[in-house]
């Protein structure tokens, strides 16, 4: 067994009783509506804190990752779907790239 393949077993043997134990503890149980809503947008915080800075660099021009990055950003305020606003990021960094000359 190779050194990843032991580091992933491990990895999993660490994090798979955090997110497994909680189901057998909350099975009756339900949390404050305060808690759910809080835990429902920790993710986006974090993925975005995450994604935010690469977004701008991502195209190695700064005009074109702007584009594609505020097109994603009016098309998911809006409540399209993830696949429509990823196709619309991508879609307007390189027709701004066409206009720049990229």
């Amino acid at each position: 067994m190779t050194r990843i393949m032991i580091l992933s077993l491990f990895m999993m043997a660490v994090t798979a009783p955090s997110r497994i134990l909680p189901v057998f503890f909350l099975e009756d149980r339900k949390l404050p509506q305060f808690i759910e809503a809080l835990l429902h947008y920790i993710p986006y915080a974090v993925l975005g804190a995450l994604i935010f800075p690469d977004v701008l660099t991502a195209t190695g021009n700064i005009y074109t990752s702007a584009a594609g990055a505020v097109s994603a950003l009016i098309l998911g305020w809006y409540g399209r779907g993830i696949l429509v606003v990823l196709t619309g990021g991508i879609l307007a960094a390189y027709i701004a790239g066409q206009f720049i000359g990229i």
